[in-house]
């Protein structure tokens, strides 16, 4: 294993360890559940959501998209 996947895992332990967040822990838990079953967050959605993806990756493929810098501009972010 590199080096760097072994400092990784290292932090997520110590950061977790060190949490009171239980928003945070039941989140991290439900991922590691869903993760070990194998689960697809696509089979969870609803087909209307599924179909909004489907448009929004078509919208990106025919290029009808707007720039990041360009929508902070305009909100002022």
């Amino acid at each position: 294993m590199a080096t760097q996947e072994k400092e990784k895992k290292l932090e997520i332990i110590n950061f977790v360890s060190k949490t009171n967040d239980s928003g945070l822990i039941n989140a991290i838990h439900d991922f590691l559940q869903d993760f070990s079953e194998g689960g697809d967050f696509w089979d969870e959605l609803s087909d209307k959501e599924k179909i909004r993806i489907e448009e929004g990756l078509e919208d990106i493929r025919e290029g009808r998209v707007t720039p990041h810098e360009e929508v902070k501009d305009k909100y002022g972010l």
